[in-house]
């Protein structure tokens, strides 16, 4: 299990590098009118986010594919908890707020390099 809180800064600098620049990421305003207290984390973030946690730890390990299904947006400024269970070449990640809500689920494949 690994924890990582989500800022603004580093919504912005995925902002920059993928070119999804969704005011609802970015900007308090747009946020706000859209419902949410602040702005919204990029789905696709928290995904190459679990990638590299596991990776950070698993350097032997290759992904060769990967699925993910994201249930309910995290504004920035709230922590992330990654939860990885490995069976053989299958590896199940759960994202959960502090609170206990699954933000998102998914699988990806390994092999070893």
């Amino acid at each position: 299990m690994m924890r990582k809180c989500i800022t603004a800064e580093a919504i912005r600098q995925y902002a920059a590098a993928s070119q999804d620049l969704a005011a609802i990421h970015l900007d308090e305003d747009a946020a706000t009118e859209a419902g949410f207290k602040r702005p919204i984390a990029h789905g696709m973030y928290l995904m190459g986010l679990a990638q590299s946690l596991y990776i950070e730890e698993h350097q032997a390990q290759w992904i060769t594919q990967y699925d993910m299904k994201f249930h309910k947006p995290i504004e920035v400024d709230n922590v992330v908890i990654f939860d990885f269970s490995e069976d053989d070449c299958l590896v199940k990640v759960t994202l959960t707020t502090e609170a206990g809500d699954v933000i998102a689920s998914g699988a990806f494949s390994v092999k070893e390099v």
